[in-house]
């Protein structure tokens, strides 16, 4: 089974798809995709999906292996979901920076309240709200807690300062 095969259901993506049909932008960039689909979601007549692993290709998509860090990628909306809870906190905080530098709209999401230890390479557990915020160093559009079962997501939108 696939990464996307067993989340497909869950109900973050849910929402995230509610708000990329809602915008009204040109360009979509999904940064840390794995094998997901969300940068075909909405309207875009510009997508592309990057992953620092090979991932498979998605048609009408520009799909790029490499390290976000090192593109010099810009779209008009930007998708980062359950990715930069993997990471220690100055690079994360270098990595949203390189993100909302290179969009007008930017679509996080981490686990949130996930207790510390419980999922092998979380760097960030548990993150609360507050938390959150302290790492993005600005304050959402919309902030939204989803449930999936026994999981919570944190998911937020932020548009350009």
């Amino acid at each position: 089974m696939s990464y996307w095969d067993g989340r497909k259901d869950l109900n973050y993506y849910r929402v995230v798809r509610e708000w990329l049909e809602q915008l009204d932008h040109s360009s979509i960039i999904d940064v840390g995709c794995a094998d997901t689909p969300i940068v075909t979601w909405g309207n875009f007549q510009r997508r592309t999906a990057v992953n620092h692993r090979e991932f498979p290709l998605l048609h009408g998509v520009d799909c790029i292996e490499a390290d976000w860090m090192e593109t010099e990628l810009q779209a008009d909306v930007i998708t980062c979901l359950q990715v930069i809870e993997h990471f220690e906190t100055d690079f994360l905080r270098e990595f949203v920076s390189k993100i909302f530098q290179s969009c007008q709209v930017a679509i996080i999401s981490v686990p949130y309240l996930w207790p510390a230890g419980s999922c092998p390479g979380h760097h960030q557990d548990p993150i609360d709200v507050r938390k959150f915020l302290d790492l993005m160093n600005r304050e959402p559009v919309k902030l939204e807690i989803v449930t999936d079962s026994s999981c919570q997501r944190l998911i937020a939108l932020f548009e350009s300062e």
